[in-house]
């Protein structure tokens, strides 16, 4: 048997079996005292389902595709078969389910593949997978764009009087350039991309802090996205804006290293 052919072997004994075995045990006979008990309406709920399956993986698929794409990972790091070890099941078998539906499979076999190396498998955490599970396409895209120790100039719209600011998170709320080569696929949806990302806490943006370098953020405030903002006239107040810095956490560097590298 060659080395790669004992690394596969190794890949799906110690993590889609796992998932086989427990999927086994574990939901197809709830699935089956559920479609039991549900009868003639269960039989509804499937056939109104049916357009979904197509999007679902089988487990042939997914055992196809941890065996050779969790491989490759492994390859492309350069483990060697010696560090190939068993993956932790609490997070092996939720990251293999959830390929049978997720978007982000790449991300997951990043992740399963980071538990399988005896030399990185303490930068895989089973908080990951549900994190994973609450990421779109395009957040998972702006994690990968920012740099592990690095802060970047971002500004947040306000509407400002002589004394205090009295709007907050208004019109776009926050504006910056870095995200500007991510391709995102919902650039609109940027605001609430950010808002869910601090939420995970895989990024922060503090209150107090701000990068003193001259001209950084006049650029952005004098950028022509900015015009229908800049514009507005309101009674006693004036558009304006608040320098702010946004930047990994150090959840969302060790997040990165395990699901996105």
């Amino acid at each position: 048997m060659s080395d790669d052919d004992k690394i596969e072997s190794e890949l799906i004994k110690s993590g889609v079996e796992v998932f086989k075995t427990a999927y086994s045990d574990a939901f197809q006979p709830a699935a089956i005292e559920t479609g039991k008990a549900l009868g003639t309406l269960g039989r509804a709920v499937n056939s109104a389902l049916m357009p979904v399956r197509g999007v679902v993986w089988g487990f042939e698929q997914i055992e196809k595709y941890v065996s050779t794409k969790v491989e490759e990972k492994l390859k492309v790091r350069g483990v060697a078969e010696d560090r190939v070890i068993t993956p932790d099941p609490d997070i092996a078998v939720p990251a293999i389910e959830a390929l049978r539906y997720s978007k982000l499979k790449e991300e997951y076999a990043s992740l399963i593949a980071t538990s399988m190396d005896a030399n990185n498998a303490n930068k895989a955490h089973p908080a990951y997978v549900e994190i994973l599970k609450q990421l779109q396409p395009d957040e998972a895209k702006m994690i990968k764009i920012l740099e592990l120790n690095k802060a970047y100039p971002f500004i947040e719209l306000v509407l400002k009087n002589k004394t205090k600011v009295l709007g907050h998170k208004y019109y776009g709320t926050y504006y910056g350039s870095i995200f500007s080569n991510a391709k995102l696929d919902l650039s609109n949806n940027l605001n609430v991309y950010i808002d869910n990302l601090k939420r995970l806490g895989l990024i922060e943006i503090p209150e107090d802090k701000y990068l003193t370098a001259p001209n950084t953020y006049e650029p952005m405030w004098s950028s022509k996205e900015l015009d229908s903002f800049r514009i507005l006239k309101p009674v006693d107040l004036s558009p304006d804006y608040v320098k702010k810095v946004l930047k990994l956490t150090a959840l969302g560097k060790s997040f990165k290293q395990a699901c996105l590298s």
